[in-house]
């Protein structure tokens, strides 16, 4: 369980990954952290919140996963980070390694170029909110894709499963960033760190809007593939009566002269046989004719 502490000036950032309940608690009784948020920070499907403590502050907010699996719920797509932070200390709890924490280290605590914990609160902040803006990237470049394929001659690329699986995972990312509001509006940034709160701000309202805007056009495309699978089935259909309406009659005459009966005049006719087959062609004809009337051909 790889942990680092590093000691700066006016503050100390504890980083703990997959930790145990016992190193939790050891961290939580040198900081007196809130049980129940102990608690919530080892929940995998918390979703993000913010509450002020008298001590020490405490959030939550989720990162979108590239790489997730299909399966659209929040701990496959989605994985959390629990901070706990007040003007000496942030420790920052999560299950798997996350890459730009280290790069948060290395070039703005190492470096000593944020002098706050809010300020590496609002870079933890902002990084999350770009994992959410690259997944949204990915998103309509399939959704792009999947609108190009559906009207192709061969489409066999895009499915109903496929979309919907698009549809509810943005559909989640969205719900997570309106909780992430809380989170964000709860930050009291000084004067010199209100530029870059503000950017962060500004990235949010770009977010939530583009995601609100994406999943109407996942909804369109939806409803656009289920109209373009019914009229691909009315087409169907309406082949098949084309077909019936031709074949009914002719049926019905074959069917009269195919019944094994002794008495029939018309089987004596040596005429019968070509006198039928002319009105069969002649029915046929005349269908066709009224088909063409009824624009249905």
């Amino acid at each position: 369980m790889p942990s680092s502490n590093v000691q700066q000036t006016h503050y100390e950032w504890i980083d703990l990954q997959n930790p145990n309940k016992d190193e939790l608690q050891e961290i939580a009784l040198k900081y007196n952290l809130n049980y129940y948020n102990l608690a919530d920070s080892l929940e995998p499907n918390h979703l993000p919140k913010y509450e002020s403590g008298e001590d020490i502050n405490f959030l939550i907010v989720r990162i979108v996963n590239i790489n997730a699996k299909k399966e659209a719920n929040i701990q496959s797509i989605t994985n959390k980070i629990a901070i706990f932070y007040n003007d000496k200390v942030i420790i920052t709890v999560h299950r798997v390694k996350i890459d730009f924490l280290l790069d948060i280290k290395l070039k703005f605590v190492d470096s000593n170029k944020a002098k706050t914990t809010l300020a590496i609160i609002i870079k933890i902040l902002s990084e999350c909110l770009q994992s959410y803006n690259q997944a949204l990237l990915s998103t309509m470049n399939k959704l792009e894709s999947y609108e190009n394929n559906l009207f192709a001659s061969k489409n066999t690329s895009v499915s109903l499963k496929n979309i919907y699986s698009l549809k509810r995972k943005t559909s989640l990312c969205s719900k997570l960033l309106i909780l992430s509001d809380n989170v964000i509006s709860a930050l009291k940034p000084n004067k010199s760190e209100k530029p870059e709160f503000q950017d962060l701000k500004d990235l949010y309202t770009k977010l939530t809007t583009l995601h609100e805007q994406v999943s109407d056009d996942l909804n369109n495309l939806l409803n656009l593939y289920i109209s373009l699978s019914s009229q691909k089935t009315n087409e169907i259909m309406k082949t098949l009566t084309v077909f019936s309406i031709f074949f009914m009659p002719l049926t019905f005459i074959a069917g009269i002269y195919g019944m094994n009966f002794s008495y029939m005049p018309e089987l004596q006719n040596r005429w019968g046989y070509p006198i039928i087959m002319i009105v069969m062609v002649v029915i046929t004809i005349l269908i066709y004719f009224w088909l063409k009337r009824k624009k249905w051909l």
